[in-house]
């Protein structure tokens, strides 16, 4: 029975912080106008929340070893629901910039946190199980996006749409993180650090977390923005990128796990970078409400479970500490979040919100080529 609350509960957190990523995407253009910037402000608070990121994972294994990661979770969680209290009340980019970063402390840590949770289920499970974790972020994400969306359509004040959210959700996640199972115990000669020479597969690995950060980035940071400067909607149609986006992605994170297995590694990721190539040219060449709507439906289905795969794989390199490959993954996302937000608000701000997903279409064909090349390393 406890094998069973372990992954509910593990479950229900992949949701909840989920839900509060939700509440931000759609809550961005309110954000932008209540600070008065502009993109490259947006950028720039991006840039601050990646480098608090970077900085907790680079000691999260360290953390973990000492606290547990059901600890670890536990106050990280709690902590950040309570400062979502405190973003609608600030009026300017300056005094924005260190709540971007303590949230980057709390989420960092977490992100490792419930992965590693998430990892060590999976082995004891002995089947792939990671895409279904994170399908629980995306439904949480689905969740709390259509529910803000609703909130603005509805006109409710940021801070009581924050308000309701928070009073439901931190006393779960004190509930879902105190039940959580304690850690197993590491290998003493397992590598304890990211400081070290890396494999070839946590290269690959890398490389391919980098190509879907910048696109679920993409979405999370911009897709509203896409929505309502550039097909020019409002009210709960600005949620419609969003919206489409995850949608897929849960309904491609749910039934990721049994493709893996069927289809191999090898082959579901090669779909998986069509398809997400697919959706980037349709959202950088047209401009209408159907073509966005198709355009991040099918880039949801194809982003849905290669971060999934990667954190899965990473946490299963011998000689590593499962906590120290998720975390190489889990920096490889942020780090991008440190250099993509300026490149891309001035993307943004040059030519048009539409041309931040031209990175995007570059680096998944620079994956394709390298997967090809290191297919063998694929084949498990």
């Amino acid at each position: 029975m406890q094998k069973i609350n372990d992954i509910f509960s593990c479950r229900a957190l992949f949701l909840i912080i989920g839900f509060y990523i939700g509440l931000w995407t759609i809550r961005i253009p309110t954000i932008k106008d209540q600070i008065e910037t502009d993109y490259l402000g947006i950028g720039y608070i991006f840039l601050v929340f990646a480098i608090g990121s970077i900085i907790t994972m680079v000691f999260a294994n360290n953390i973990i070893k000492k606290f547990s990661s059901q600890k670890t979770i536990l106050y990280s969680g709690v902590i950040q629901g309570v400062l979502w209290l405190a973003m609608p009340f600030i009026n300017n980019l300056q005094n924005f910039m260190p709540l971007a970063f303590i949230f980057g402390w709390c989420f960092g840590v977490f992100e490792v946190a419930i992965n590693y949770q998430a990892s060590e289920i999976e082995k004891k499970e002995k089947k792939s199980m990671m895409s279904a974790f994170h399908g629980f972020f995306s439904l949480g994400l689905l969740l709390g996006a259509f529910l803000t969306s609703l909130c603005l359509q509805w006109r409710i004040d940021f801070f009581i749409n924050t308000l309701i959210y928070v009073i439901i959700l931190v006393p779960f996640t004190f509930i879902f993180a105190s039940s959580l199972e304690k850690d197993e115990k590491t290998l003493e000669n397992n590598k304890g650090n990211i400081f070290f020479i890396w494999p070839i597969i946590i290269f690959l690995l890398v490389l391919l977390s980098i190509a879907n950060a910048l696109t679920e980035g993409g979405v999370d940071a911009w897709g509203a923005l896409y929505m309502r400067d550039v097909i020019e909607v409002d009210g709960f149609k600005i949620g419609i990128a969003t919206i489409c986006f995850n949608t897929f992605m849960v309904i491609g994170r749910f039934t990721g796990d049994r493709l893996r297995d069927r289809l191999g590694v090898f082959l579901f990721l090669i779909i998986l970078i069509f398809l997400s190539l697919f959706g980037l040219i349709i959202l950088y060449y047209f401009d209408t409400l159907l073509s966005s709507i198709i355009g991040f439906s099918t880039l949801g289905m194809g982003a849905s479970s290669i971060v999934p795969i990667a954190y899965s794989l990473a946490g299963k390199v011998r000689g590593i500490d499962s906590a120290v490959g998720i975390t190489i993954i889990s920096i490889s996302v942020y780090g991008v979040f440190m250099i993509a937000p300026v490149a891309l608000g001035f993307l943004a701000n040059s030519f048009g919100v539409n041309y931040v997903y031209l990175p995007m279409i570059i680096i998944f064909i620079i994956n394709l080529i390298t997967i090809g090349i290191f297919r063998k390393r694929f084949i498990l």
